[in-house]
């Protein structure tokens, strides 16, 4: 039996999404897995549909394992969230076919920068969000978006696996189809939210590509600056990673003949 799950988990005390040696501290995948294996009494491997870095949160994370026990959605929904930290919440639970792959399935993925825009910070927020105390010019940042659309080399805002791949020379392995590139302002509060939805991203993308628009906000860069960042897809470039604890995977979309729950979760 395959059975798929929506997680909700906040990544401030995780070092990221997949298992790493024990010396490195606890992951989500590992804490998953931990769980699933008390509640069987056998060791299921937990695939994710996004690798979310150290310190990144989730809301609507999707993943899938097997496992022999004949337990229904619903009693390993209930089960789980007994016995997980209660940093780590499972939100629905389903039964899939075998040819599901949380990861290899996925349409598309969608993530949410949440930035606290204003002179103090939030301690209610803080946790959530980066508080960036310096004026913002949101419609430059909005402008800027327009150019990350579409199909194009992403490699000035993040890397692959194949960057040091002698087999797979060029730029290919860093080409990714934005879908939805935009940064709002929520009405009367210091909330910017950077919100991007594209078939797969590179590791660091997101925090990358949100620390070369606060320059843009700033006005520290110009639009057509960052158009040629873009373009050039090359690394060496002024904007910097914004923090992890921004930063949050709210969405993962798949085909509808996997009838699986909507994973988008609230990204407030």
């Amino acid at each position: 039996m395959i059975i798929a799950c929506g997680i909700e988990y906040d990544g401030t005390d995780y070092h990221g999404f997949q298992r790493q040696p024990s010396s490195h501290g606890p992951t989500i995948q590992g804490t998953l897995e931990e769980a699933i294996e008390r509640i069987s009494s056998a060791f299921s491997v937990v695939h994710g549909a996004g690798r979310t870095d150290s310190g990144v949160h989730a809301s609507g994370q999707v993943i899938h394992f097997h496992t022999e026990s004949r337990l229904t959605p619903e009693v390993w929904k209930r089960a789980l969230n007994a016995v997980l930290p209660n940093t780590v919440a499972v939100r629905w639970a389903s039964e899939v076919p075998e040819r599901f792959h949380a990861r290899f399935s996925a349409q598309s993925r969608s993530y949410r920068y949440t930035v606290w825009n204003d002179s103090a910070p939030s301690a209610l927020r803080g946790r959530y969000s980066y508080h960036y105390p310096r004026p913002l010019h949101i419609g430059l940042m909005q402008a800027a978006c327009q150019y990350l659309m579409g199909r194009k080399d992403f490699g000035a805002f993040g890397h692959s696996p194949d960057d040091t791949n002698p087999t797979r020379p060029g730029p290919h392995h860093c080409v990714r189809t934005m879908l939805e590139a935009r940064c709002t302002q929520q009405d009367n509060t210091a909330l910017i939210y950077c919100d991007f939805t594209a078939d797969a991203f590179l590791t660091g993308m997101v925090r990358r590509m949100v620390g070369t628009l606060l320059l843009v906000g700033q006005q520290r860069l110009s639009v057509a600056e960052f158009a040629n960042i873009v373009q050039r897809a090359e690394k060496t470039h002024p904007g910097s990673a914004a923090p992890s604890h921004g930063l949050c995977l709210v969405r993962v979309d798949y085909p509808e003949k996997f009838a699986l729950p909507s994973s988008q979760m609230s990204a407030d």
